[in-house]
């Protein structure tokens, strides 16, 4: 499997390369390649989200626990972000950072995600499926699952099913079926809509001796579909749209 995984990354690291100047073909700037069975995401270096939440405020949008520093490691800052169909029956979804990522961070949750179907962007209603990667700083250790958004306001979400991972050097990378990325594709429009991000604080934030904080979003985003006001009122911005994915089909 490390074999085969380190092909496959190769391989679409030389797309990205070569494909890196294309322009997008559905109006993210981050889209470098968008063809059935593949989508590469480019994002800038730097383009970070920081805001600490406010115990007086709470409801403002914030990426970082209240008092932490403002600067951030280049492992919560998104390189490119894929989708790679092996096949007729798996698929490999992976981030790749500004900077390796440690196997033991110091910061208490680190999670890179793969959301889907919108998340809470739109705030429309019905479920929205993720894929998470997890970093727990109180157990020390990293998992990797399925999620399901139930509700955006007030935020509710349930945990799934366990997914195969691997973080090798500066990327992380999962592996699912087919059938189950399939499941959140758009019946309409026959296309997955996803982007990637990276949280500094859960997505559901309610730390000891604090406020709930309702409205948390990651540190970054890939493509960029969600942005900090640049002036005055504190809200969200959508610079962006979602990245779309479609398998190709087999012929037997």
């Amino acid at each position: 499997m490390k074999k085969e995984f380190l092909i496959v990354l190769a391989t679409v690291a030389t797309m990205v390369i070569g494909l890196g100047s294309l322009a997008s073909v559905q109006g993210s700037e981050d889209v470098v390649l968008e063809i059935p069975g593949i989508t590469v995401v480019h994002d800038a270096k730097g383009d970070l989200l920081i805001r600490n939440c406010d115990p007086s405020n709470p409801a403002i949008p914030c990426s970082l626990p209240p008092g932490a520093p403002l600067d951030l490691p280049g492992y919560f800052d998104i390189k490119n972000a894929t989708i790679v169909q092996l096949g007729p029956k798996y698929v490999d979804l992976f981030i790749t950072l500004y900077a390796q990522i440690p196997a033991k961070p110091p910061e208490g949750f680190v999670s890179y995600i793969w959301q889907f179907q919108g998340g809470c962007v739109n705030s429309q209603p019905g479920d929205k499926d993720a894929i998470n990667v997890v970093w727990n700083g109180g157990t020390k250790t990293w998992s990797a699952y399925w999620v399901v958004i139930t509700k955006c306001n007030p935020r509710t979400l349930d945990k799934g099913d366990p997914v195969p991972f691997k973080i090798i050097w500066n990327t992380v990378m999962v592996q699912v079926l087919l059938d189950d990325l399939a499941t959140a594709i758009d019946p309409n429009f026959g296309y997955l809509e996803w982007y990637a991000a990276v949280r500094r604080v859960p997505f559901i934030y309610m730390p000891l001796g604090y406020p709930n904080f309702p409205h948390t979003v990651p540190v970054d985003f890939a493509p960029d579909v969600e942005a900090f006001n640049p002036s005055p009122p504190p809200i969200l911005i959508n610079p962006e749209e979602p990245a779309t994915w479609e398998p190709f089909s087999f012929h037997r």
